[in-house]
């Protein structure tokens, strides 16, 4: 277990070293570097970046670095809301298709999600918008908190700035931000949906049918009993790795909804970045979400390996 772990950051380090080289070789053509040796340059630009000069943003006038600690929570806020929703109810539906695997409930879940995976995320953001929050007034529109609610930042994710907030109407605002969220988020998971409701679908059905289970049922223990017990905890594990795969969709769809939602996140920094030929925040947004990703990808993988039997018990027949 040791040496897969020690094996799995030692991947970590080499994948993130590969990074750092191309991110040198994109910040040469931005920069000009002294009359010095490749070598030299790219210690440089190590020093440079772990100290966080890495320039001022033309779209911002603040540094990077500033502007990067300054967005980068809302969009991880987005996200983690995002993928919280999408496990919810992805694994809810996937659970009841497969207890209902080839009937009705089956046919209606699966035919709602294929066509909820089809849905452009830009039109269904804009669909929610004129009747969730235009015609209908539900939820607000775009923001992260309303203009009313005087919340000093603290970690830039707006719902965590109320909570931690001492402010009178804290809780008053903390129902603001949540409102502010619901769309966005929804919009976000909707992709991620599909794909965690067809892997848990595809997984129960396997675990459902397995001898256990039905000797579990045939004991007398009712179908919600087992399928919590001992179906979803032997069904979830092994799609965790596929699962953290689905990060780089929600951070791709993130950028979009930002857009959409006027949400005050990395991705609307990085397309307003895009139109105005900000290269340093341009190259600055793409490092820490390649960094994010990388990073996720690995501990998903020691997660599994860690909590699940199964996993484990085949790393230790490949170790033998």
């Amino acid at each position: 277990m040791l040496n897969y772990i020690l094996r799995r950051l030692s991947l970590l380090f080499f994948t993130l070293l590969l990074l750092s080289i191309f991110a040198f070789m994109i910040d040469q053509q931005i920069r000009t570097y002294p009359t010095i040796s490749m070598v030299e340059g790219y210690f440089h630009y190590l020093n440079r970046f772990f100290s966080g000069e890495w320039g001022i943003s033309v779209t911002t006038g603040q540094p990077v670095f500033n502007s990067v600690l300054h967005y980068l929570p809302a969009t991880l806020g987005l996200i983690i809301s995002g993928a919280i929703v999408a496990t919810l109810v992805g694994v809810l539906l996937g659970t009841i298709a497969a207890l209902y695997n080839e009937r009705l409930p089956d046919h209606i879940i699966s035919n709602v999600s294929l066509l909820g995976f089809s849905i452009p995320v830009y039109w269904l953001a804009t669909l929610a918008t004129m009747i969730l929050a235009m015609q209908f007034g539900w939820f607000p529109s775009s923001g992260q908190l309303s203009l009313l609610y005087q919340i000093k930042p603290v970690t830039g994710f707006s719902l965590l700035d109320c909570l931690l907030s001492d402010a009178p109407y804290r809780f008053d605002a903390m129902l603001n931000a949540l409102l502010h969220l619901v769309l966005p988020s929804c919009v976000l998971a909707m992709t991620t949906t599909t794909e965690v409701f067809r892997l848990v679908r595809n997984s129960m059905i396997e675990v459902l049918n397995q001898n256990y289970i039905k000797a579990a049922l045939s004991r007398g223990h009712s179908t919600l009993t087992v399928v919590f017990r001992h179906g979803l905890r032997n069904a979830l594990p092994p799609i965790i790795p596929v699962l953290s795969m689905q990060f780089g969709t929600l951070v791709t769809s993130a950028i979009i909804t930002e857009q959409m939602f006027e949400w005050p996140g990395l991705g609307r920094w990085l397309v307003s970045s895009i139109v105005a030929r900000d290269y340093e925040s341009v190259q600055a947004c793409m490092v820490v979400i390649a960094i994010v990703l990388i990073i996720i990808n690995i501990l998903a993988e020691i997660v599994t390996v860690l909590f699940y039997p199964a996993k484990r018990k085949e790393l230790y027949a490949q170790q033998g």
